[in-house]
């Protein structure tokens, strides 16, 4: 019952507290070492500023909005989103600076000020990162449509993200007072250890940053890998896949695939075909010499080919040899081996009606060699 009474006792002592600090505001006539014009004063300043940058920013934004409909740069939208990124944090800055050029707080609460300033820029920062990573993102993936998928971009995003927030929070912690040489130094041994323990997952990492941006291939591109041949499907953060021409699925992973030749075939002119066709011995050399005009002439009547040569190059016991070199301008597969065809058909027919025979129990052996 004691109890009660002292804490019922307790709030009109409570009240006639704040009521004589009133009295001492009222009679004194200023709050915090200053007087009720400074506060106006930087009341009025602190709207105005934010005033001042809404206004701005909503100016700017649809200027600049008129300016990119009438131009296909990447600059004026570029300012569009950094115009766009301007965040509460930053009106919050620009009502704060205008408070401290007629307030002068005593030190507890001008380092409170502080404080707040820096958290309001770093927060700003933040924002202006993320519109920065993801413009940049976004114009990269329109001009590289089939250069990977939107699971590894958004990682390689979020790394970078990382690492600008990482800068802005030690940037923050040094305006802070905090000493971050130590803190530096502990999390660079820190990463050391960690890098040592996943080396072969940042191996693959750096890899596949490596394959987007140097575009070795691209998704879609029909690879050659050692013994493996396929097309490339996804290219992971830690491992490419292909499907092979059997039909499988080929899974090798970002730092091996770097470390051995590939043969992009998808990136080639065209093809570059070598038929080498045996003759029979008894053949005479008027007919012979007529040979190298019939390769010529099935082959100049095929579209997208070129001819090269074609030459009598040696007799053997087996027949008299010819080789006749040309080029396909098409990279497409099929359309190559229609070309061979079309050719090989026409040759035989030209052969038959020449009364030229091909040398017997020899087959015409056809050797491709490709050309980029």
């Amino acid at each position: 019952m004691q109890t009660v009474v002292t804490a019922t006792g307790s709030v009109p002592n409570a009240a006639q507290q704040a009521a004589a600090a009133v009295d001492h505001l009222v009679t004194s006539g200023s709050f915090l070492g200053n007087t009720p014009q400074q506060w106006l004063q930087a009341a009025a300043a602190a709207g105005a500023g934010i005033a001042l940058l809404w206004v701005l920013r909503s100016i700017t934004e649809r200027r600049l909005a008129a300016l990119a409909a009438l131009t296909d740069t990447v600059a004026d939208d570029f300012a569009i989103e950094l115009v766009r990124g301007i965040k509460t944090s930053m009106f919050v800055f620009v009502a704060l600076v205008g408070i401290d050029a007629f307030i002068a707080f005593p030190p507890p609460a001008d380092e409170a000020v502080r404080i707040i300033k820096i958290l309001a820029l770093v927060l700003q920062g933040f924002a202006w990162t993320n519109v920065v990573v993801a413009f940049w993102l976004e114009q990269w993936a329109h001009n590289n449509p089939r250069q990977s998928d939107r699971t590894t971009m958004a990682a390689l995003g979020f790394g970078v993200r990382l690492v600008l927030w990482s800068l802005l929070v030690l940037l923050a912690l040094q305006n802070y007072g905090v000493n971050i040489t130590t803190l530096i130094t502990g999390l660079g041994v820190g990463g050391i250890a960690i890098a040592l323990a996943v080396q072969n997952i940042l191996g693959d990492l750096f890899a596949a940053l490596s394959i987007v941006l140097d575009k070795p291939f691209v998704l879609g591109d029909y690879i050659v890998v050692d013994q493996y041949e396929g097309t490339v499907e996804k290219v992971g953060l830690k491992t490419t896949r292909i499907r092979s021409v059997n039909g499988e699925e080929v899974i090798i992973s970002n730092a091996d695939l770097l470390k051995t030749k590939i043969r992009n075939l998808a990136r080639r002119g065209g093809r570059r075909y070598v038929l080498q066709t045996t003759v029979a011995l008894n053949t005479d050399a008027a007919a012979l010499s007529r040979v190298p005009d019939l390769f010529q002439q099935a082959i100049g009547d095929q579209p997208y080919l070129t001819f090269q040569r074609s030459h009598l190059i040696g007799t053997t016991p087996a027949g008299h040899e010819f080789e006749t070199a040309f080029f396909v301008t098409n990279p497409d597969w099929l359309i190559a081996l229609d070309a061979r065809q079309a050719i090989l058909l026409r040759v035989y027919s030209a052969l038959q009606r020449e009364g030229i025979a091909l040398a017997a129990g020899v087959a015409t052996v056809t050797s491709v060699r490709s050309s980029a």
